[in-house]
């Protein structure tokens, strides 16, 4: 049996995505207090979150046998969510404008 089959089978995997996760929290933590505001941090940044989201959604919440609207629907929101805070490293002047109250 193949060491990653063995893991799978123990349920060990999950263990290894765990501490990948606390490792990437610590990284991206780090990378928030020391480096300078710059749109390749800010995209460094969007796609920790994009990989720390799939990991949690296919691995610890096991929404790959939900349904797949609630599959989805939850991928969606966690790639659309780091494109939002992109584009507003991008835009920021247009995205205040479209979303400011008054005239």
């Amino acid at each position: 049996m193949s060491k990653l089959a063995s893991l799978t089978a123990n349920g060990k995997h999950l263990n290894v995505y765990w501490v990948l996760l606390i490792a990437m929290t610590l990284l991206s933590a780090a990378i928030a207090e020391r480096a300078e505001p710059s749109l390749l941090i800010t995209i460094v940044i969007a796609a920790m979150i994009v990989i720390k989201a799939r990991l949690v959604i296919d691995h610890f919440m096991e929404l790959k046998s939900a349904s797949p609207y609630i599959y989805h629907m939850m991928n969606a929101y966690f790639y659309l969510f780091p494109l939002i805070a992109v584009l507003s490293w991008l835009f920021p002047e247009t995205l205040a404008e479209w979303t400011s109250l008054g005239p």
